[in-house]
């Protein structure tokens, strides 16, 4: 497929081709809007936003405008109209708060910001740390936020619509920053990514041949918009094709096999533990009924063939790997674990040394771009970050994977999750693994802990399926029988809830926070 240009054009040219086609539909109020309805309404808040700007109403000298809200029609029309009037979009993750929130605003220098009264108390905590953000766009509460915000202008993000709805050229590149998307942070301070258009294009045009997306197609995504995933794996790709997207607020496991029958869904992506939590769910009628043919996962201990047979559909196996800082650099095959490396990047792995590993060897991934604009452009404001990932033209990504003789990637896990154990390095997700093993268990996360004669013990954070009963000492038994001495865990704390990010990872920064008693070290 040839290379489509700015994203901008992209929308201009999908509402073009399919005008009177169901571009969006949000869940579960069932609010749909056509493809040219949708550009229509990117023209009105593009052209009310150059309209503000021109008076000296609304100033943005940093070229950034930021976005922390939740999914909708204003996300979307506003995140699309930064890219036509030659705005860089910021995308901030809705569920942080205090100092992190407050650096990502700051970062860019950003002076105006599109929310809603469900962020207006996390702002006001960091009100006065935010010396650049003159004014706030509000979906709704107004008078709630001037009340809030005396020193600060508001403005109604309906009354920021222009009437003039015709499309606006943009007179950007291809290869100029798009938008500023942070990684997730769960193992340390948030990066800004610069991500260019093509960056966003070529992932969206990556997804359609692997995933066999068509114009027939209704995809569903109920994760945030500010990540990569919904923006550029979900969305995107759909759109180009003609087809529709489901968007919903948040993974809601009641609504889900429900919302698919009602919504007529045919593919999904599941992130984070999305495939853990539905193959662990008590049946439901509508998990049968569903027209949807495939899905797509990331590494999780469900067994393939045990998911398919359940929810009748095709698991492609996650072969794939993507990331905010990379981009998507390997595909899926329909039929096999292994993935394929696109032609856009060059695949090595390499041991702590950096030299080169022959097949069928663990070792770091390192990517080298074969064109411009197809990854991050480095990190915004961060250039130590930056040269400390990128050394000799290679972007050392962190985590580990294999290739075997066909050159095919096999992703291993995340550096980030070894833990290193009386002089082993221990794979965090190996050790979830073999705890979600037992039938008993619904959700598994490990992370290290300092030890008391040093490196750092293993320490487990389950949740139990509904009704089951174990004990911390039964799963330790578990563990010693399905995995070696130094990975069984030596404390493990039983939860009634696993924190989540907002893409529905276990969120170990705030379990590292749980208070741990001495006495819940168990013995070996």
């Amino acid at each position: 497929m040839p290379l489509r240009t700015t994203l901008g054009a992209l929308i201009h040219d999908c509402a073009a081709r399919f005008a009177d086609r169901p571009a969006i539909t949000i869940a579960p109020s069932g609010e749909t809007i056509s493809y040219a309805a949708l550009e229509r309404r990117i023209n009105r808040v593009g052209h009310g936003l150059r309209a503000r700007m021109a008076e000296g109403r609304l100033t943005a000298g940093s070229g950034h405008i930021a976005i922390m809200l939740e999914n909708g029609i204003a996300y979307l029309a506003m995140a699309y109209a930064l890219k036509k009037i030659d705005l860089v979009e910021v995308s901030i993750n809705r569920a942080f708060r205090g100092p992190a929130l407050a650096r990502m605003v700051n970062l860019t220098g950003c002076e105006i910001l599109l929310t809603s009264p469900a962020h207006f108390g996390a702002l006001a905590d960091i009100s006065g740390d935010l010396p650049h953000l003159r004014t706030l766009i509000v979906t709704d509460g107004a008078e709630a936020a001037a009340a809030r915000f005396p020193a600060r202008d508001i403005i109604r993000f309906d009354d920021l619509l222009s009437d003039r709805d015709d499309h606006i050229e943009s007179a950007a590149r291809d290869t100029d920053t798009a938008v500023v998307m942070f990684t997730s942070g769960t193992t340390g301070v948030s990066k800004g990514c610069l991500l260019s258009h093509r960056y966003a294009v070529r992932t969206a045009e990556n997804m359609i041949g692997p995933f066999r997306i068509t114009a027939d197609d209704v995809a569903y995504t109920p994760y945030p918009l500010s990540h990569i995933g919904p923006a550029f794996y979900d969305i995107l790709p759909t759109l180009m094709t003609g087809g529709r997207v489901v968007v919903r607020d948040g993974f809601s496991l009641s609504n889900f096999w429900p919302e698919m029958v009602r919504f007529g869904v045919t593919w999904f992506m599941c992130l984070g533990s999305v495939q853990q939590l539905l193959y662990a769910a008590p049946p439901c009628p509508e998990e049968r009924q569903h027209r949807v043919t495939r899905c797509w996962a990331t590494p999780a201990p469900v067994p393939k063939k045990d998911f398919d047979a359940r929810f009748g559909l095709h698991l492609v196996p996650g072969g794939g790997y993507g990331s905010t800082d990379a981009g998507w650099v390997v595909v899926p095959q329909w039929d096999h674990p292994g993935g394929i490396v696109l032609p856009h990047y060059e695949v090595a792995i390499v041991d702590e040394n950096d030299d080169l590993l022959p097949p069928h060897h663990d070792g770091e991934m390192v990517i080298r771009p074969r064109e411009p604009g197809v990854m991050a452009d480095g990190y915004f404001g961060m250039p130590d970050k930056t040269l400390e990932t990128r050394r000799n033209l290679w972007f050392h990504t962190g985590d580990i994977g294999r290739m075997d003789d066909q050159g095919r990637f096999y992703f291993r896990y995340r550096m980030a999750e070894r833990i290193r154990v009386r002089g082993e390095m221990v794979s965090g997700f190996e050790v979830e693994e073999g705890a979600l093993s037992h039938p008993q268990i619904e959700d598994a996360a490990a992370i290290g802990v300092p030890a008391p004669l040093g490196e750092e013990d293993i320490r487990l954070f389950v949740t139990l399926k509904p009704g089951c009963d174990l004990s911390a000492a039964d799963i330790k038994a578990h563990c010693r029988s399905v995995m070696a001495k130094f990975m069984v865990p030596a404390i493990v704390t039983i939860l009634e809830d696993m924190p989540r990010t907002v893409t529905g990872k276990p969120e170990k920064g705030k379990l590292a926070m749980i208070p741990l008693e001495e006495e819940a070290r168990l013995p070996s």
